[in-house]
């Protein structure tokens, strides 16, 4: 795992990292910009093009407020499994960002929150939807690291 010398680079380069893993995963899997999806959070799925992937759910935003998902109990176990992952690395590394429950940072907060997190849990890529009450910020894994 990554430990933080200069915190301001490593997060630059955590959404550099992840912006390009992204972009990289869809096109592997041939998915174009605009493709239909569906996330499930009692699965922790979500298909995008028709390819099926295990999703983490770091965060949601309503308002211009940021709550992690390791502190929001509305969201089940199985789509926020291994985000405590993420708080313990802000904790080892005194990193308050990863540690606050909420944050009043707004979008562009949880967008960096988002790739903070995706890095920590090596995801291969991230995905953002808007909801009637805000935004969910979601890593995404291949169906190759899932274990089964």
């Amino acid at each position: 795992m990554d430990t933080v010398a200069d915190w301001g680079a490593w997060s630059k380069e955590a959404v550099v990292l992840m912006t390009a893993r992204t972009r990289e995963l869809l096109a592997r899997h041939a998915i174009l910009e605009g493709s239909a999806y569906h996330w499930d959070l009692a699965t922790g799925l979500i298909v995008i093009g028709g390819v099926t992937f295990r999703l983490v759910t770091v965060g949601t935003t309503v308002a211009e407020a940021f709550l992690w998902s390791w502190a929001n109990e509305g969201i089940p176990p199985s789509a926020k499994a291994d985000i405590a992952r993420v708080r313990q690395f802000g904790v080892d590394n005194d990193l308050s960002l990863l540690v606050e429950p909420s944050l009043s940072g707004g979008l562009a907060q949880a967008k960096e929150c988002l790739a903070l997190a995706a890095r920590v849990l090596d995801a291969q890529g991230i995905w953002i939807d808007q909801t009637s009450a805000g935004h969910i910020f979601f890593a995404l894994h291949e169906r190759t690291d899932w274990g089964d």
